[in-house]
């Protein structure tokens, strides 16, 4: 699957060795490791814009955020039967306004991961070719020859092969014209050096992340924790890897090049959203709001939980020095922990009842309104009573002094009495309707005969 990846990247590589290996007096071991840096180079900026637009594609969401909210809150209460639908029209409608494509998040790791697997798994194949030894490298990567790959394993970087690596056993390493302490002291600083730079780079991300947290949603909440605990085996990796595992120079090399650039642009391009696009104060105000909610949550649930501690110690406590109130403490205690769940039960049973009785003002309105409205209603207005209910409706109040044409969404309960009436007109036209089509067959049997007469 990545094999056409390693033909485009080695291609890459093997025009920047042409054109290093003619410029006069550069050695050949200089020539192969600057081609590796130079295609490095070549692939991160190719990729670049790409990786700037996923950033500033992602700022933008983060000042639109205050929108969002707005739009979900107001459809969360509308009574309109298809305010789902509307909310979904709506945040779609913003993004567009604004420029944001849902695609666009997507787009750069599917393009950046195959392209760094294909380098990587490049550059792991021709030092494993050498592992043996130089003369061992026969085997042709991408558009590299056998010459060429040959070339590339005897080549060297700061008198160590490329191809040998810190856990390389003391025979091979001696068939590659080198020994442990060169290796060890030419691999290990660059080890430590690409751990230093992920870490760093992981830092910045992580602030970034932090100063843009969605703290109301528990989906951010978790991908920050997540991305926290990734941080440590982001930097033990090359650690690892590098020190206990098969990592050649040449892919060391690579790594801290790699590392050196992705902390670099995440640095510059954060910098530049920060002048170009700073967060605006609409976001921030969201921002510490939803902090302070849920601080605020969390104080109140820890309250919570020592109250309760603190309830069963006095129950113990009591118990074991007055032993004869020991029902009476437990009593207390029980109940202290029902009045606790009582009134979080109310909270939630509130909440509830007007979600309930939302929706079923949806489903009452859903049913008097054969013809839903066509297109998106205005955000920044009422919503028109659509002429499917209005017809069965009330006549507006004298003193109201509106015309009925020009009557507006009012508030829940008088919005659900005035539907009520009109379901109940409904119903009563329904009806009046079933019993003449019943009292019609009837007829038409009884006059049957007489004409047949």
């Amino acid at each position: 699957m990545l094999e056409p990846l390693v033909f485009l990247i080695s291609g890459i590589l093997k025009a920047w060795h042409l054109a290093i290996a003619a410029v006069p007096g550069v050695s050949v071991s200089a020539a192969w490791t600057a081609s590796v840096i130079l295609l490095l180079i070549t692939v991160r900026l190719a990729l670049l814009p790409i990786a700037y637009q996923q950033l500033l594609m992602g700022r933008k969401t983060v000042n639109l955020r205050p929108q969002f909210a707005a739009i979900r809150d107001k459809y969360s209460r509308s009574i309109e039967p298809n305010a789902a639908k509307y909310q979904k029209w709506a945040m779609q409608e913003l993004r567009e306004r604004n420029g944001i494509s849902t695609w666009t998040g997507l787009i750069p790791p599917l393009v950046q991961i195959p392209v760094f697997i294909g380098l990587f798994r490049m550059l792991r194949r021709m030092a494993n070719a050498g592992a043996h030894g130089s003369q061992g490298a026969t085997e042709s990567v991408g558009f590299l020859s056998g010459d060429e790959v040959r070339e590339f394993t005897s080549a060297t970087f700061a008198g160590v092969p490329l191809p040998a690596y810190i856990a390389t056993p003391e025979p091979q390493l001696a068939e590659l014209g080198t020994t442990f302490a060169d290796v060890f002291a030419v691999c290990a600083p660059l080890i430590v050096a690409a751990a230093t730079f992920t870490g760093i780079n992981m830092a910045i991300s992580i602030n970034r992340l932090r100063r843009t947290l969605d703290h109301g949603s528990r989906f951010m909440r978790g991908t920050y924790k997540y991305m926290v605990t990734m941080t440590f085996f982001a930097v033990s990796f090359p650690l690892l890897f590098g020190f206990l595992g098969p990592a050649p120079a040449a892919i060391v090399v690579y790594w801290v090049c790699n590392n050196l650039w992705t902390m670099s642009q995440n640095a510059i391009i954060t910098i530049i959203l920060e002048r170009r696009h700073p967060l605006t104060a609409e976001f921030k105000a969201l921002r510490d709001h939803t902090r302070d909610a849920r601080r605020d949550d969390r104080s109140k649930k820890a309250k919570g939980r020592r109250e309760a501690r603190s309830s069963r110690w006095r129950a113990l406590a009591g118990t074991i020095r007055q032993p004869s109130r020991r029902t009476e403490l437990w009593d207390a205690h029980r109940t202290f922990l029902a009045d606790r769940d009582a009134a979080a039960k109310a909270v939630t049973d509130r909440q509830r009842a007007q979600q309930a009785k939302i929706h079923q003002t949806r489903q009452l309105a859903r049913l008097l309104r054969a013809d839903s409205q066509g297109r998106l209603p205005n955000l920044g207005g009422n919503t028109r009573i659509n002429e499917a209910w209005r017809r069965s409706a009330p006549p507006p109040d004298a003193a109201d002094g509106r015309a009925g044409d020009d009557r507006i969404v009012g508030k829940l309960g008088k919005v659900a009495v005035r539907m009520t009436l009109a379901k109940n007109e409904h119903d009563r036209r329904r009806t009046g309707g079933r019993l003449s089509a019943r009292r019609k067959p009837g007829r038409g049997r009884g006059r049957g005969p007489s004409a047949g007469a």
